[in-house]
């Protein structure tokens, strides 16, 4: 070693040793320092003479990105048809970039516990931070993006950090390695398991956020068994932790300030942003479980009816909001989902509120609908009933309409949207085949659900897109489908908006945009509405 660090020519060094400033001693592939370095300096490469080392044209590609990504995170001052080019070409760049990292096509650690090669890793960090406010994402991006690709202050856990790159994995092309993501997410459960052990400030808010990022990519991937197990694992930790009452008027739930005496010092927030943090991972953990929940025939783990799981935390604001206007010391909050399913005005408009109030009204509706089917002479049934069928209108008047000028992606803003109308579906559905106006109210409600899937469903931006909406436009699919049954057997109506033929081709348009969007669960989606399209048809 040291005769041939001592023959070393200059120049010759390995572009590590080069940055480090230390002694290089030649040895290929990789040299001696790196070998015994951390995982940091694993990308060993050598100049030799012929222009620029791989790893020094993926910088070159990374710093682009990173120009490219300041550019998005100060939109303001751009036109929105400059943004949306702004990020169409980063994306097609990031697609090229990873396909060339270091290490992409090499096997990984099969250890939850090592990082992986540092190009990789902020080019995965890219992909994800790119597309992270619909799978789930509810952190402060911008506090996210210092810590994990600036290092300013504490590093992330690994379970965030390996979900993360599932996510950025995924994301960023059609031609992934089956193996190299099946072996990111054996990283990701690994050290989520572990997560809470880590000696980390955040750890539970962090253990919360890799279990909603695991759970949506499990159900965006048709694995429902195990998107169901995340998800309760998150909402388990939110109720533990007392995240359902934080900023609680109750008195008796108090310990520390305005937060409950369940949330430990572990997870106790250190300034406003982590504040609305806690509240973000609360409402997003909500909004999973309970729509998931329905889907599966279950109640909610968070039982938010019941007062022994009365929620008291306030509706999320934009965590721009809890940056800029810190929430009052003195402020508190009570049955928030009670005022709301009263119909209490609560001015609670944000796009996790919006989301979150659509989330309820899915899972309300889809139960209040079956018990009033079941016992339609119950007083009870019947009032809930009749409170949901006034609030899901009201709701849906007030969602601002999709648009490239608000803040959240285009998809983000088509779920929401889209939810609340389901909610209207899942609320008169049981009563359709006995009573015209709910037959119309759910015909309306699938059309509603149709024309946004027209004006939207197509657009690039659409790529990607939540889960939900798979089990969304299956509903408004089926809807179609079960009246162009009913006609056929019944006749024409002119009582009704639609004929066998219109409902017939809407449930066409339907398949037609989900056979375009071709992710697991959608395509296990589009098989039953197939079938069930094709036995309309026969009928």
């Amino acid at each position: 070693m040291a005769k041939q660090n001592s023959s070393l020519q200059k120049g010759s060094a390995c572009t590590n040793c080069r940055r480090r400033k230390i002694r290089c001693d030649g040895e290929k592939p990789k040299c001696g320092p790196c070998v015994n370095s951390s995982t940091a300096f694993s990308d060993c490469e050598y100049n030799d003479g012929n222009g620029l080392t791989q790893v020094q044209l993926l910088e070159d590609q990374i710093s682009i990105l990173e120009a490219r990504l300041q550019e998005l995170q100060n939109a303001g001052t751009k036109s929105l048809e400059s943004i949306h080019k702004t990020k169409t070409k980063t994306q097609a760049l990031m697609s090229k970039t990873i396909s060339t990292a270091p290490g992409y096509d090499e096997p990984l650690s099969a250890s939850g516990f090592e990082d992986l090669p540092p190009i990789l890793r902020r080019i995965l960090i890219h992909n994800f931070i790119m597309n992270c406010c619909w799978v789930g994402f509810f952190l402060h991006r911008d506090r996210f993006i210092n810590t994990v690709l600036h290092f300013k202050g504490e590093t992330p856990t690994f379970a965030l950090l390996n979900t993360t790159y599932v996510w950025g994995n995924h994301l960023s092309s059609s031609h992934n390695s089956f193996e190299q993501e099946s072996t990111l997410v054996s990283r990701a459960l690994q050290s989520s398991a572990h997560s809470l052990s880590e000696n980390h400030p955040q750890r539970v808010t962090q253990f919360i956020q890799a279990e909603v990022l695991l759970g949506n990519y499990f159900y965006l991937a048709g694995k429902t068994v195990e998107g169901k197990y995340h998800v309760t694992a998150a909402a388990s930790l939110v109720l533990s932790a007392g995240l359902h009452k934080i900023r609680s008027s109750d008195t008796l739930a108090e310990q520390s300030g305005y937060f409950p005496q369940g949330l430990n010092s572990s997870a106790l927030p250190r300034d406003s942003i982590e504040e609305g943090e806690l509240i973000h991972a609360f409402w997003t953990v909500l909004i999973l479980d309970s729509f998931w929940n329905t889907v599966h025939g279950t109640p909610s783990s968070i039982s938010y009816t019941a007062t022994s799981v009365r929620v008291d935390t306030p509706w999320a604001l934009t965590m721009e909001e809890y940056a800029e206007n810190p929430l009052d010391p003195n402020f508190r909050s009570s049955h928030t989902i009670h005022n709301f399913l009263a119909g209490l005005p609560d001015n609670a408009d944000s796009p996790r509120a919006l989301f979150s109030k659509g989330a309820i009204l899915f899972e309300r509706a889809t139960f209040v609908g079956r018990q009033l089917k079941h016992d339609p002479i119950s007083l009870e049934s019947q009032t809930d009933f009749d409170i949901l069928d006034t609030l899901i209108p009201k709701v849906i008047s007030s969602l601002p309409p999709i648009d490239r000028a608000n803040v959240p992606p285009l998809n983000y803003q088509l779920v929401i949207n889209t939810l609340a109308n389901a909610a209207d579906i899942q609320l008169h559905l049981p009563l359709a085949p006995d009573n015209l106006l709910s037959r119309m109210r759910i015909l309306n409600a699938a059309k509603a659900i149709l024309d946004l899937i027209n004006d939207w469903g197509f657009l690039p931006e659409m790529e990607f897109l939540d889960p939900m909406i798979a089990i969304i436009w299956t509903i408004a699919a089926q809807t179609f489908i079960d009246e162009s049954i009913r006609l056929h057997q019944e006749g024409e109506s002119t009582s009704l908006p639609f004929s066998r033929t219109d409902v017939l081709g809407f449930a066409k348009r339907v398949i037609e945009v989900m056979d375009a969007h071709s992710f697991p669960l959608m395509k296990l989606q589009l098989a039953q509405v197939k079938k069930s399209f094709e036995k309309a048809l026969e009928a």
